[in-house]
Formats: structure tokens, sequence, C-alpha cells
């Protein structure tokens, strides 16, 4: 396995897929000279390939780079196999490796994904806790130029806009694809030249995905019995729409932002409720009407993967009744669009127990159904309005306690019997979700780890020797029915790991 090598010059190459690449990168201003760049890495041909295009640049731009590899806990073992060869790779290479394996079929279930949509999740969030925990500037993926054909051609079948077929994007926030404008064919004949090997991923070849049928079936037919270029009108249409949806998605969020009234959560990092006047909104075309409620959808739940193209339909058609008139749906299991009288509401179900008073009533009032149990099980659930809200897989500000709070789902927690106060072991099992945060009240009881029936918080503080006047400052963890960790300080028994805990819930405090 070749080390990292330096390279003459920026854009010193020219020719085939390492030359588009760099051309690549350049044209879309990329990576900018000393910058740290953590790398999605697999071990397939894509992944591999871009991280040695990264280390030709490592020397001359004075890059910093890091990697992460996920075992989904398939094919297998495979799985398994492929990422002992990525540490294999990133240690010759001398590059920091974060890894980790995670029983992918199981969370899927758990969450109520697909396997493919949850696997995809599940590598994000960690992409993103990673590059925010060790400050890394840029995510550098391996979608590559076929990649976005076949995404073009899934969206087309099923239906999308402007948005849809301007495909994956080059730049996405600190998300980087230098691969995008490079071929499969192009990066695996590099490969071969320069003797680098990667794994090969059979599932790739089975035709039960969506994608796998466009790729394995409907690609080759194109190319057998149409014109074998078709892919460089694919993509010139791609850079079309994509110049397109930006103007029109920025003109939309304009006006958006002008006409509705926002309401954030409590650490202030979600936009959880917004109003639309409905008049401003029906005074637009009915192209600029979808593109705005697009935008409001993507500023409550922070994609649109979920949302289609028949839902925005149904919340335009909310505009038609009569004034007065209150109708709302649920497009999808974690929002709510309601119209009430001359406004237009979105409303995040799952932070719901945030919004004011008058507000939440003014919903509740109008849902009278399932979803209307649902959406009442959260506000009953115990989570009250003052509780900071954990965000699972992230960092959630404690606002109150100068502290943040860090989550993460395991597999296995290693030696978690010795580990600090700072940090609590968890059985996710046992935990009904939503977790709240909040300072301690009169009548506060749990059941302290070691011990063998229930104790009131106040006696705990007292036999801990807490001060009166410091235990408002200690953060009080608990689900939608029990207290599971006095932070710093002590887990509940019910929710100690057990042999029979499969997945634990690792919370980690820290000072601001």
């Amino acid at each position: 396995m070749p080390e990292h090598k330096k390279t003459s010059g920026y854009g010193h190459i020219d020719k085939g897929a390492a030359g588009r690449t760099i051309r690549t990168i350049k044209q879309f201003s990329m990576i900018d000279p000393g910058d740290s760049i953590l790398i999605s890495i697999s071990g397939g041909p894509d992944s591999v390939f871009l991280t040695h295009m990264l280390c030709m640049l490592r020397d001359e731009l004075e890059l910093d780079l890091y990697g992460y590899s996920l075992d989904h806990s398939t094919r297998k073992g495979q799985s398994g196999r492929d990422l002992a060869f990525v540490r294999d790779l990133f240690s010759r290479l001398n590059i920091r490796l974060f890894s980790e394996k995670v029983d992918a079929a199981k969370w899927c279930i758990d969450n109520r994904l697909s396997f493919q949509a949850g696997a995809r999740k599940i590598r994000k969030d960690r992409l993103q806790d990673i590059s925010k925990k060790y400050s890394i500037d840029k995510i550098a993926l391996g979608h590559n130029l076929d990649d976005n054909i076949e995404t073009f051609l899934m969206r087309l079948i099923r239906g999308s806009g402007a948005r849809g077929l301007s495909g994956i994007g080059p730049v996405n926030g600190k998300v980087i694809r230098p691969l995008i404008n490079t071929s499969r064919k192009d990066i695996e004949d590099y490969l071969e030249k320069m003797s680098l090997p990667y794994c090969i991923d059979k599932s790739n070849l089975e035709n039960k995905y969506f994608r796998n049928r466009i790729r394995n079936r409907l690609i080759p037919f194109i190319e057998d019995n149409f014109f074998k270029s078709f892919k460089v009108s694919i993509r010139r249409s791609m850079e079309i729409f994509r110049d397109e949806d930006t103007f029109l998605r920025k003109y939309s969020l304009d006006l958006l932002e002008k006409m509705a009234s926002f309401h954030r959560s409590s650490d202030r990092e979600n936009i959880i409720y917004l109003k639309i006047p409905i008049g401003p909104l029906a005074s637009n075309p009915l192209a600029i009407r979808r593109r705005i409620i697009n935008c409001a959808l993507e500023k409550i739940l922070g994609n649109l993967e979920d949302i289609s193209f028949r839902n925005i339909e149904d919340i335009l058609k909310l505009l038609d009744i009569e004034t007065g008139e209150s109708k709302w749906l649920s497009p999808i299991r974690t929002v709510v669009v309601l119209r009430i009288n001359s406004f237009i509401h979105i409303v995040s179900i799952d932070f719901i127990h945030q919004l004011p008073d008058d507000i939440r009533s003014s919903i509740l009032e109008r849902i009278n159904d399932a979803a209307a149990g649902r959406i009442r099980n959260v506000i009953k659930a115990g989570i009250e309005t003052a509780d900071i809200v954990v965000k699972i897989g992230g960092e959630t500000q404690l606002t109150g306690f100068s502290m943040t709070v860090r989550s993460q789902l395991l597999d296995f927690a290693g030696d978690y019997m010795d580990s600090p106060v700072s940090k609590a072991f968890l059985d996710y099992g046992k935990i009904l979700s939503p977790i709240g945060v909040r300072s301690w009240k009169e009548g506060d009881r749990f059941y302290p780890l070691g011990t063998d029936g229930s104790k009131k918080l106040q006696d705990f503080f007292t036999d801990s020797k807490v001060p009166v006047n410091k235990r408002k400052n200690i953060p009080v963890f608990r689900d939608r029915e029990k207290i599971i960790w006095i932070g710093n300080m002590r887990i509940d028994n019910r929710v100690r790991i057990t042999a029979k805990t499969s997945r634990i819930l690792c919370l980690e405090l820290f000072e601001k």
C-alpha cells in the first residue's frame, strides 16, 4: 500500500480521474489551504480513491486529514472485514481514523426507517458530531458522477421538481464531494493502474434496491439502445437545474422570512413552529408557493428527505378552504400543518411541549383523532415546557446550568464502571424518549444506583452533603415517566446496564 505522496502543485495533475477531481475541487472552491477534512471511508473504490487524492494534496495544501468508518454489522461479517481493511489503509497513510460498529438493521427497525435511509442517517449524524467535536472544517464524501446520474433518474421516475433534478450538490455547508464530476469507471481504472486495492460490496450487484435496478438495468439499457454519451447530457441538465434552483430557493426563502413568524426551541438550535399569513402566500404564483412551503418544512425538519410532492400539494389545498374554517394534516409523523383562520401553522410534534401555552392549546383544540393522541402523549409524558430536550446523537446546551451534554448511542461501553461522574452509561431500552433536563423540585424521587429502594432527591442531596444553594445548579435528567440521572452524581437503578442490555446511551456533561 503506497504512502501518501506530495504533488508538485495543486493543479499539476490534469488527466483522467485525478485531473477531473482536482478541477472539481478548484471549480467549487471546496478546499482551502490549512483545512482539516474528515473523510467518510467505507473501503469501496470511491472512498479509497478519494482518500488517496486528498493524501496527494495533503502536503501541498497543508491539510489535516481524518477518517470515519462505520461497520453496519451486515453482509454476514463482510462489513467487519471492510473495516479491518480501512484501519490498515489509514494506518499506512498516517491518518487518524474514527470507527465504530453499529447494529444498523436493529437501529433502523427501532427508528422506523428503511435500512438504506437509516444507515445513511447514522453515518451522516456521526460525521457531523465528530466534525463538531474536533472542530474539523470539511466533511468529504465519495459520491461520484454515476451516483449523481442514478439519483437524477430515480427522482425523475418518482416525480421531482428542479431541486430534486439538480442532483447531489458538490458543496453543502461543510460537506464536499470532490468526485461528483468523476465517473465510476475512471475511478476504477485509476485504482487498477496504480495497483490500489479496495473492497467490493456485493450487495451493490443485487437488484432488490431501486438504485441498484437503475444502475444495473436501466442505465446499461439506455447506453445499449440509445446513445452511450447520455450521461454528459444529464450532467449538463443537472447543472442548469442547479443554477435555477439556487436562485428560486433563495428568492422563496427571502419571501418566507419576510412573511412568517418563527418560534425556536429552548436551546435556540431548532425552529419548532412557524406561522405563515395566507394572504401574502397566496398572492405568489403556484411555483413559488410550493417553494415557500418547501422552505418552511425544511426549517422545521432540517431536510426534505421524507417530504413528497403530494405532501406539498395537500398543504397548499389548505389555502382554499373558507376563512374561519380550521383544517389540519400530518404529512409525516413528526410534523403537523394547520389552517387556522388566515394563517398556516407548521409545528414540530417532538417539540410541541416547548411552545407557549396559548399556541399549544389553539393547536390541540383543532385536532381530535389518533394524531392528536400522539401529540398529547408528548405533552402529557412528563416533559414540561421548562425542560430542555436532549438531542440524541449530538450536543445540547443546558441553558441555566452553564453546561453542555453530549449524547451518543453505543453497542458496548467498554469499562463504563470506571467512568468519571461526568459520564452516565444507561440502558437505552429502558428509557422512554424524549429525555428532558430541569432543576430538582420538591417531591422528586428516584432509585439511586446501588440501593434497593427509592429516595427523595432532597434526602439524597442531604446525604451527599450538597449545599442547599447549590442544588438548583445540578441538572436532573428524566424520560417520560422517571428520573434517569442526577447529573455528575448518580444514575437511576431502573436504567442501569445489565447482561440483557443491547444498546447503551452515553450522556456526558461538560462545563461551558
